[in-house]
């Protein structure tokens, strides 16, 4: 297959390439048919307030559309392309599909308008057979390229502007204009619903856009274009409007989808236009949506073979088969007033999207996001807000249901986990939020009682540490983070060319799992060292560990390096949570969370993890238990009221044991613990010891526990 140089696949200007396509999709099939009737339903001075609106809601889209095509080479696409490279191809697809639909869709509701405007010519006309017929025509001209159908838009501008003409010359008034300023809605009609209607008159801002690919410069033409086109087409709809009010009664502008034509000096030229604006719409709508589809192709959200093109200018024309089939599928339910609302839903719903994107880009202040065409953030904003309000308005059944569409295509595109070559707004939107959140949780106060689990997790190789990872999400529990780490020991040089693979294999992990954690791989000379550096430097501000959670290992333990590892944490002020994970299945423990209360250091931090293991369906039905062990019978009554207490101040429903014996704690927790699934162990560690494994005395308790055990040390105490 021939290819082209760029020169000549993209060889349209402003004027050709934006501004005919947008005015001729603008100044359509509602301008010839509808307009009349709006003024009749809703009289001059609503139908002006629908219209500037409507208006206002696409020029708003405009100027958002300008700054984005501005700061960014413009690809095939338009629309989808703009929005897919701003918040992410999962959101640019689910918008992209919908705004693909709408322009196909737009193509019956155009071909609809033309062969309805052939009826009051040839009463009795086979309007489906006529409308297969209209529709093989344009495939045929979209089929030989867009350069055939640019220079065919000219010839039709020429015809709309001659039908204007004698539309604006026909000067015969039959009202004063105070007499249609009043409303006068018919059968259940009303300002939004007749709104719903007008509202794709003002929709062909995209055609333009569409066209992106095909441009010499989409970052000047684009904004020029554009902007004008709505600006033109504004002040004749305008004076139209008040034309039409001033020309007829209301009655002929309610009945009579043809009141141009009687008010025109010569009425022929109205059906000329007619006819321009109907054909010329249906055209470019229907080189647009193919190369939208053409786009979803390439970037695989479709099907890829979509994305294939013929010639120089790579053509979609397999993309435009598939469109001609679905507006033949369109093509039968031949009515205006049914296919008007569905494409105004669909159309409100990708403006929102652009005036989203480009109010983000600029309030996050993304420091790549550089336009040429400056827009401030609470114009595209308002426009976003604006689009949403009007589709709740018109309909909010079909706003519920184009939301669940997106949403659920969203869903779709979200699970294949795209790896886009592009950056997109929403890292910049996720920073700037961040950092609000960080410098406002900075300059708070903190209390222990808003303490939250920042867990800075040692998995060395996660795939042999799941329940390690798994217990690690638990006790985060939504309500703080986790930091999945691994130290890698050995020579710097010999380490440092792996540390990006072993950096990306643990992101993979945290993706592959869907944890929400953050990944962390650090290089250093032995443990002690590593476990040192990793807790200084994870985190940021407020959000640094305040937990390390580790795994407990035979051989770590008979280790000195991890015995100085667990003093260092200690040291520096950070709470310990060291795993054993159980040696039976769960169906051969019991389903309960104990928790050996020793003394308030320790035991409420114990108890605040164990409600956090309950927050999980996993461990919701298990029975959690406080123990205590005293020396002396007497104390019993009071070790219970006072246990009973802080548990009711707690807010814990928990059953409360008291163990008298003179036996060795570590050998009554073997023995009351030995097939409970969780057991939370506080342990005694000075930080200041220099010799020996804190961990060595544990040994017997541990070996003896069949369930999950947690060895705890708290640095500061918990208020619960």
């Amino acid at each position: 297959m021939a290819t082209g140089s760029p020169s000549q696949a993209k060889k349209f200007g402003t004027f050709g390439g934006v501004f005919v396509p947008n005015v001729l999709t603008i100044l359509g099939v509602i301008m010839f048919l509808r307009a009349g009737w709006v003024v009749g339903q809703a009289g001059l001075k609503q139908a002006l307030i629908i219209l500037c609106i409507a208006n206002g809601i696409t020029l708003l889209t405009s100027l958002s559309l300008s700054a984005i095509a501005t700061n960014t080479r413009v690809g095939g696409g338009g629309a989808y392309f703009l929005i897919s490279r701003s918040l992410g191809l999962e959101i640019g697809g689910s918008i992209g599909l919908p705004l693909y639909l709408a322009q196909a869709i737009s193509v019956a509701f155009y071909i609809i308008g033309f062969v309805e405007s052939l009826e009051f010519i040839w009463p009795g006309l086979d309007m489906r057979a006529t409308s297969s017929v209209v529709l093989a025509v344009l495939f045929l001209i979209a089929w030989i390229g867009a350069d055939l159908a640019i220079k065919t838009q000219y010839l039709i501008l020429s015809c709309l502007v001659a039908a204007l003409v004698s539309f604006f010359a026909g000067w015969h008034p039959v009202n004063e204009l105070s007499a249609m300023v009043g409303t006068n809605y018919h059968d259940g009609q009303s300002f939004w619903s007749v709104f719903a209607i007008f509202f794709p008159a003002v929709t062909g801002i995209m055609s333009g856009v569409s066209m992106s690919g095909d441009l010499r410069q989409p970052s000047k033409s684009i904004p020029r274009g554009t902007i004008w086109a709505v600006i033109v087409t504004f002040f004749i709809y305008a004076t139209q409007l008040v034309w039409l009010a001033l020309n007829a009664n209301r009655d002929t502008l309610l009945t009579n989808n043809l009141v141009m034509r009687d008010t025109a000096k010569i009425g022929s030229l109205i059906f000329v236009g007619l006819w321009a604006a109907t054909l010329s719409s249906a055209l470019a709508s229907l080189l647009a949506a193919p190369r939208t589809l053409q786009a979803l192709g390439a970037d695989g959200v479709v099907p890829r073979f979509l994305a294939r093109g013929s010639g120089a200018a790579k053509e979609p024309k397999f993309a435009l088969a598939l469109t001609v089939v679905l507006v033949e599928a369109c093509l039968y339910q031949g009515d205006l007033n049914l296919v008007a609302p569905v494409i105004s839903m669909f159309f409100l719903a990708t403006y929102g999207s652009i005036n989203l994107v480009a109010g983000l880009e600029r309030w996050v202040h993304n420091p790549s996001y550089r336009p040429t065409f400056k827009v401030h953030w609470l114009p595209s904003l308002l426009g976003a807000a604006g689009c949403l309000f009007v589709m709740l308005v018109i309909n909010p059944l079909a706003t519920f249901t184009a939301v669940v569409l997106i949403f659920g295509i969203y869903s779709t595109l979200k699970r294949r986990q795209y790896r886009t070559a592009w950056g997109d707004v929403r890292s910049g939107m996720w920073f700037a939020i961040t950092r609000l959140g960080l410098l406002q949780l900075s300059a708070a106060r903190g209390h222990v009682r808003n303490w939250r689990p920042v867990l800075l997790v040692l998995v060395g190789n996660p795939k042999s540490r799941i329940g390690l990872v798994e217990f690690a999400r638990c006790i985060e529990a939504r309500r703080g983070l986790i930091f999945l780490a691994q130290i890698v020991t050995g020579q710097w040089q010999t380490l440092l060319k792996f540390q990006a693979s072993q950096q990306k294999s643990l992101e993979d992990f945290i993706r592959e799992n869907r944890l929400s954690a953050v990944a962390k791989t650090l290089l250093a000379d032995d443990f002690e060292h590593g476990v040192s550096t990793l807790i200084q430097v994870s985190g940021v501000g407020p959000l640094q560990p305040n937990t390390v959670l580790m795994g407990w290992s035979d051989d770590a333990v008979k280790q000195s390096l991890f015995g100085a590892a667990i003093r260092r944490i200690l040291q520096l002020q950070k709470n310990l949570l060291v795993l054993r994970e159980s040696e039976l299945s769960a169906d051969h423990l019991k389903k309960r969370i104990d928790v050996w209360w020793r003394a308030k250091e320790n035991g409420s931090y114990m108890l605040t993890l164990a409600h956090l293991l309950q927050a999980n369906p996993r461990f919701r039905d298990h029975k959690l238990r406080v123990m205590r062990i005293i020396a002396e019978e007497a104390g019993r009554s009071q070790a219970e009221s006072a246990t009973r207490t802080m548990l009711e101040d707690a807010r814990l429903p928990a059953e409360c044991t008291v163990i008298v014996t003179r036996d060795p704690p570590l050998a009554v927790i073997a023995s009351h613990s030995e097939k409970s699934d969780i057991c939370f162990v506080g342990i005694a560690i000075g930080s200041e010891e220099k010799d020996g494994n804190p961990l060595d005395a544990y040994v017997p308790l541990v070996s003896a526990l069949r369930g999950n055990a947690f060895l705890s040390k708290s640095w500061h105490d918990m208020e619960l």
